[in-house]
């Protein structure tokens, strides 16, 4: 056990809203009619990397996306409950790190929302059931690994095993949503494993407002995503810097852009103060970001155009929205992820799509983001980590 003190932190950016949709048939949608899940209106973000156009196309099915994080609201098992808008969803076997057994359950904060289930909403909540919100990849399998405690904080050695887990047990995505402002030996190790073994890692760059790249999104074989509001500009709180990949929709809880009070953030549903209670809340954050990134390369795998790392790579980069001064920059990357064009891009890539997968089951993305306003210091092997992480909360809407 490392002691607290000795721990590394992730975060939330969470907005609290309370809303339940009565449940009604299964109509996924596509660029031309929309799904019928109620929130869908309020999820800019999904209309800004092209997902309806996407889901044309993948909305993938036979990828796998690890999310190591606080753990998934994926099964019902005495005071735990399945999330009722991850009831469509597709999950496979994962593991807890922090306990250590096989029920990587998540459990919010006494006061506050989880972060791991939302997380995995924004890759593959169930989509098209006439409930509450949709998924970028809904049709994604999930694999929930617990890294993190209720608190947000983990061990690096927890967290490099969980990514060697995701790796070994046929992940086609990690989602890591966890940063640090330097790199740790043992989690640098598991980043080189994974990618070895056909994994695609995905991670946020961090929410500290600085000029730097967090660990791991800065490790060069990771994809690091920043995070844009609304109108397309930096998020205040999105670190970025040369080894900034791309940035997605994050948002700015500050917001309120709609007019609707819901703020300019990402909804997803999730855990709110105990096991079994759930709201639909808006997390402001590059975590956000990168579960979208991680969603696009589930789309990517799904479709058969694109698998290994170096083709989800290429893709994702070289069809990326072009923002700010023209060409590749610090703040922004190679842009805007892009689900359609990424599609489109594989698609015509000499070489590369329609393949079949490798003879592995499947490699593994990594995803993430935080957003939690903690400050730490982590010291992993006698190496220093230091955390900042952005948090906000705020009540948008109860029923």
């Amino acid at each position: 056990m490392v002691a607290v003190g000795h721990r590394i932190a992730a975060g939330v950016l969470l907005t609290g809203a309370c809303w339940l949709a009565p449940a009604a048939g299964m109509a996924v949608g596509s660029a031309d009619k929309p799904p019928n899940d109620p929130l869908f209106k309020y999820q800019w973000q999904l209309r800004a990397i092209q997902a309806p156009r996407a889901w044309a196309v993948s909305r993938g099915a036979g990828a796998t996306v690890a999310v190591l994080d606080t753990g998934v609201a994926y099964e019902n098992r005495g005071k735990y409950r399945r999330a009722p808008d991850l009831a469509g969803t597709r999950f496979v076997p994962g593991w807890d790190f922090v306990d250590g057994d096989a029920h990587p359950d998540d459990e919010p904060p006494p006061e506050g929302q989880s972060h791991g289930t939302h997380i995995a909403g924004v890759v593959a909540q169930t989509t098209g059931n006439g409930v509450g919100a949709a998924g970028a990849a809904p049709e994604a399998t999930i694999m929930p690994i617990r890294v993190l405690g209720p608190d947000t904080t983990g061990s690096p050695r927890n967290i490099a095993k969980g990514l060697r887990f995701a790796a070994d047990h046929g992940a086609d995505i990690a989602n890591l949503s966890i940063a640090g402002a330097s790199g740790a030996p043992v989690l640098e190790d598991a980043v080189a494993y994974a990618t070895s073994k056909g994994v695609i890692i995905v991670a946020s760059a961090g929410n500290d407002g600085r000029s730097s790249v967090s660990f791991p999104a800065a490790y060069p074989k990771v994809i690091s995503v920043g995070a844009v509001s609304r109108d397309g500009t930096r998020a205040s709180y999105s670190n970025y810097g040369s080894a900034l990949d791309l940035v997605a929709p994050g948002g700015d809880d500050q917001l309120d852009p709609s007019g609707e009070r819901a703020g300019d953030g990402v909804m997803q549903q999730t855990l709110m103060g105990g096991p079994s209670t759930f709201c639909y809340c808006l997390m402001a954050s590059t975590s956000a970001a990168a579960a979208e990134v991680s969603a696009v390369a589930a789309l990517l795998v799904g479709s058969g155009r694109a698998t290994a790392p170096v083709e989800v790579r290429s893709a994702l980069l070289s069809s990326a929205k072009d923002l700010g001064p023209r060409g590749r920059d610090p703040e922004y990357g190679a842009g805007q992820v892009q689900a359609a064009a990424a599609l489109a891009t594989a698609a015509h890539v000499p070489g590369q799509g329609p393949v079949t997968k490798r003879g592995r089951s499947s490699p593994a993305t990594w995803l993430g983001t935080l957003a939690l306003s903690v400050a730490g210091v982590v010291l992993a092997g006698g190496l220093a980590v230091g955390l900042s992480l952005a948090r906000r909360v705020r009540r948008t809407r109860e029923g």
